[in-house]
């Protein structure tokens, strides 16, 4: 089953036994951010968190919600994530199969309206020490091209300033950032949107590089499997989804900026920060008890480990689209979405291993990743214990490394054929029919 909302994915947990909730006081300075970390370097991910009384704020606060690759794939709706290529490949063979989102006039994101806005009062996390204050760890981000009209829904880290002003990050090259550049250029004032708490689909939809022309309500219609119902927000043109625990309306005014401080990153160390563009809140808008969805980034595994996951099978379809014969591919935990990528192909002609990585540098998701190895495709799914393997016996250096002038590094590391230089390859393969007997028999030999 697909999750209409935070709540109904909170209560499949719950029914899942993969939820702890917490009913002890607990701190959103740090002591929430240290509990989420432990749990999530238990084995499996540990357990999603609902922390029901936070200290300074009435309301509750949700992490880890998508913290191992059984609640990724429950939260989406598929059995096991594999299932998610599947689904992405029907979508790219069928056009106009997305949902258009459904426009409706009232949602629960609306039950209650405060024209005095109070970022404050709500239990935003200061997840590090050296944290340069609180942030919104798991914004959806709504924006608007102010030529084509073309709306985006994208995932930047969001900086509370104080009760009315907030920054938001764009990511360099993202849609939202594209939108920002446009309104600066035109000196006009940039109308921002952020939801809190939606459902998991559009969550997930918020935090991938989607080609362009494919939207990410849509997409997160699709997933789930019937249209996002959406709310015209009440102080700009901009659609937010009905169904949010929260949302933030305000303005960008042009070249008004702050220092964001630093942020506690997946590197292990703190990103030192820098001007973000300066949000005015002029209104928020949520539930009556609105659960403050949030995430703790640090040092794998974490919970954005295994939404990498997740990504990582719907974008498979994507590469493929860029270079047929690539097989398989795999983002490391170690990298982060597309730091690392392992990649197999499916190699019949000199200089294939090469060409891939040329393509995928050229353009689309993994352009800017910061190692891409490309090795031979085998007979199981590609995992980092056997890419390494595949790796460490198929490149040659120097000759297979490619670094870019910007410092990323792909590297060739397929076996190479006759005519690249290599020798004959035979791979080891157990004879068929004693593998067939031993299968027969193994309860014979005294194996379970």
């Amino acid at each position: 089953m697909a999750f209409k909302d935070l709540r109904s994915l909170i209560a499949g947990l719950e029914a899942a036994g993969e939820l702890q909730r917490v009913a002890v006081e607990v701190d959103p300075d740090l002591e929430i951010a240290c509990i989420t970390d432990r749990q999530s370097k238990l084995p499996g991910g540990g357990k999603a968190l609902l922390f029901e009384k936070v200290k300074g704020s009435p309301f509750q606060v949700a992490t880890n919600l998508f913290g191992s690759p059984a609640r990724m794939a429950l939260a989406l709706g598929v059995a096991e994530l594999g299932r998610l290529s599947e689904a992405m490949e029907k979508l790219l063979t069928s056009p106009g199969l997305p949902p258009l989102p459904l426009l409706v006039d009232r949602g629960p994101c609306r039950e209650i309206v405060e024209r005095a806005p109070d970022l404050l009062r709500y239990p935003f996390l200061k997840s590090w020490p050296g944290d340069g204050g609180r942030f919104i760890t798991l914004p959806l981000v709504f924006t608007r091209d102010p030529e084509t009209g073309a709306d985006n829904c994208g995932m930047y880290r969001v900086r509370i300033f104080d009760d009315g002003l907030a920054g938001v990050r764009w990511k360099y090259g993202s849609g939202g950032w594209a939108h920002y550049r446009k309104y600066l250029s035109s000196g006009e004032r940039m109308p921002v949107a952020i939801a809190i708490g939606a459902d998991p689909a559009l969550t997930l939809a918020a935090s991938l590089p989607l080609p362009a022309g494919l939207n990410e309500v849509p997409f997160a219609g699709y997933l789930r499997g019937e249209p996002v119902p959406m709310l015209r927000c009440l102080d700009s043109d901009l659609l937010v989804p009905a169904d949010a625990e929260l949302v933030i309306e305000g303005f960008v005014e042009p070249g008004a900026t702050r220092n964001e401080g630093a942020f506690g990153n997946h590197t292990g160390s703190y990103d030192q920060g820098e001007e973000v563009p300066l949000l005015t809140v002029t209104c928020i808008t949520r539930r009556r008890d609105p659960i403050c969805q949030a995430t703790v980034v640090g040092p794998p595994p974490m919970e954005d480990c295994w939404m990498a996951k997740g990504a990582e099978r719907l974008l498979l379809p994507l590469a493929r689209r860029q270079c047929p014969e690539i097989v398989d591919l795999s983002l490391p935990l170690e990298g982060i979405f597309h730091g690392c990528a392992l990649i197999a192909i499916e190699k019949s002609l000199p200089g294939q291993g090469r060409r891939v990585l040329d393509k995928l540098r050229s353009e689309g998701w993994l352009q800017r990743g910061k190692l891409l190895v490309v090795v031979d495709a085998g007979d199981t799914p590609l995992t980092m214990s056997e890419g390494f393997w595949r790796a460490l016996n198929g490149v040659r250096f120097p000759g297979d490394l490619a670094l870019t002038p910007d410092g990323c590094l792909g590297v060739d590391a397929t076996r190479k054929l006759p005519e690249e230089g290599g020798g004959q390859y035979q791979e080891l393969r157990q004879d068929a029919s004693v593998s067939a007997q031993v299968a027969r028999r193994w309860r014979e030999y005294g194996f379970l």
